[in-house]
């Protein structure tokens, strides 16, 4: 008759190696899910972005489980040899798994080292333009700007970038030391317009909201050529001439401060309708196909 094995028989024919670590193995790994699980609560309570979130649970994830993976190996097979040897493994896995993480306080260092930006500032970067809102060690939080919204505009929308991006991807900044950009505004009159006049015309009301907008423009531009050497040979406005297919395109440049862009082509263009619409000599450009019939 073949006799009942109890739980004391079985474990008296494992070897106590075996079974020792066995226990350990299962100890372990309740204890990373423990982890796991108290590390994703911590998250969830102190992080409010769902992407950052998201983020962190993955790097944990990847972390414990590399870290399980070397504990167990250099538990169960001898062969991975000495301490030294563990060390490196668990150093290669741990920076496999907190490469994003490391990236970031890198990025979140050199921001506060180099200072390329501040809040408020707007900047671009990736692709991603907006106002700074927010610096901290993971992440920049700006307000977004553009995107499906001409003329640098708020989309209202709130993005989160990856502080790891500053040292990936350059960063462009559009209000540091010299809150003006150069601005260009395309006007195409007719082959049949009095184009020196509209030329005139242009440059009268480009000059007159340059007066306007630009006040402090000289002696904000003397202290940002002594910290970072810009310099402009010319900083008033200037109307260029060129020809296109449906006309000539007067383009005027002037130097606009970068939040107000809309704004000056909105004042730019209502002057401007207003001084053609009483002058018939003056008149905008649009398309056209010119046939010409010979009747011979």
């Amino acid at each position: 008759m073949i006799e009942k094995l109890n739980f004391s028989d079985i474990t008296a024919l494992i070897s106590p190696a075996i079974l020792s670590k066995t226990l350990f193995s299962m100890f372990l790994v309740v204890c990373l899910i423990i982890i796991k699980k108290v590390a994703h609560q911590l998250i969830i309570k102190k992080i409010n972005s769902n992407k950052t979130i998201f983020k962190w649970k993955r790097t944990i994830n990847s972390t414990l489980f590399f870290l399980g993976i070397i504990i167990l190996s250099f538990v169960w097979f001898s062969s991975l040899g000495s301490l030294t040897a563990f060390l490196g493994l668990i150093t290669a896995a741990l920076a496999f798994a907190l490469r994003d993480i490391v990236s970031d306080l890198a990025g979140y260092v050199f921001v506060m080292i180099r200072r390329p930006f501040q809040v408020s500032d707007r900047i671009e970067i990736g692709g991603i333009k907006g106002d700074v809102l927010q610096i901290e060690w993971f992440q920049i939080t700006v307000l977004e700007v553009g995107n499906w919204i001409e003329h640098d505009q708020s989309t209202g929308r709130i993005v989160y970038i990856p502080m790891g991006h500053v040292l990936s991807h350059p960063i462009f900044n559009y209000t540091a030391g010299f809150d003006w950009v150069w601005n260009e505004i395309n006007v195409l009159v007719t082959f049949e317009s009095d184009w020196k006049k509209a030329k005139k015309v242009i440059l009268d009301i480009i000059t007159k909201q340059d007066k306007a907008m630009n006040e402090n423009l000289e002696k904000t531009l003397k202290k940002a050529m002594q910290h970072h050497l810009i310099e402009y040979s010319n900083i008033h406005p200037i109307v260029y001439t060129n020809t296109k297919d449906s006309g000539i395109n007067l383009t005027a440049r002037y130097l606009c401060p970068t939040k107000k862009r809309r704004y000056s082509e909105h004042e730019f263009w209502e002057a401007l309708l207003t001084k053609f619409g009483k002058d018939p000599k003056l008149e905008l450009a649009y398309p056209t196909q010119r046939v010409t019939v010979d009747q011979t």
